[in-house]
């Protein structure tokens, strides 16, 4: 039997393959400042055949509910679940992960980055013109400054405005080129 056909591998090792993941999955989300949960119940939905409820979220996972239901609200809002209802079921909600990455990062750049450009450049705009009216070395300095960091968010925007209207495969596509260029 051949290992690479995925004869021979027992339950227990498919099983064992998937938690590492979801393992993974966990730690990511510190990396990311969200609780180990949120990874874990992810990696869960990930590997789900269909959609789970909360009840069989907290089954599979051993969580509270009140965790179950404050981890999904949170990834819903972030794009990772996707709350579905089912035929038959009524108002029960299902949640579903979501397997475009690129979907989900594009979402993260609009709604998160773009609100922090947005906001940042707002208070460089009003900072500019209090520094232009000012007569002093430091103001000249610190106008400067707000010029500059204005130019990096101006970019920042643009680049936003690139990943967040294109496919992911134009855009390495884009970058290829560019690197084979150089």
């Amino acid at each position: 039997m051949s290992e690479d056909s995925g004869e021979g591998v027992e339950e227990a090792d498919i099983e064992a393959a998937r938690e590492e993941v979801i393992e993974a999955m966990a730690r990511s989300a510190e990396v990311y400042g969200a609780k180990r949960s949120y990874g874990r119940l992810f990696g869960i939905l990930y590997f789900a055949a269909e959609p789970m409820s909360l009840d069989d979220l907290v089954e599979e996972s051993g969580y509270a509910k009140s965790t179950v239901s404050t981890a999904m609200s949170t990834l819903e809002r972030f794009h990772l679940v996707q709350r579905r209802s089912m035929p038959g079921e009524g108002k029960r909600a299902f949640f579903e992960a979501e397997d475009d990455f690129w979907y989900v990062f594009q979402q993260y750049l609009d709604q998160q980055v773009r609100r922090e450009i947005e906001m940042m450049s707002r208070a460089l705009e009003a900072a500019e013109m209090v520094l232009e009216q000012a007569d002093d070395e430091d103001a000249e300095r610190d106008l400067e400054q707000v010029r500059e960091l204005q130019r990096m968010y101006d970019r920042s925007e643009t680049m936003v405005d690139v990943a967040t209207s294109e496919r992911l495969d134009k855009l390495v596509g884009l970058v290829e080129r560019v690197r084979g260029s150089e």
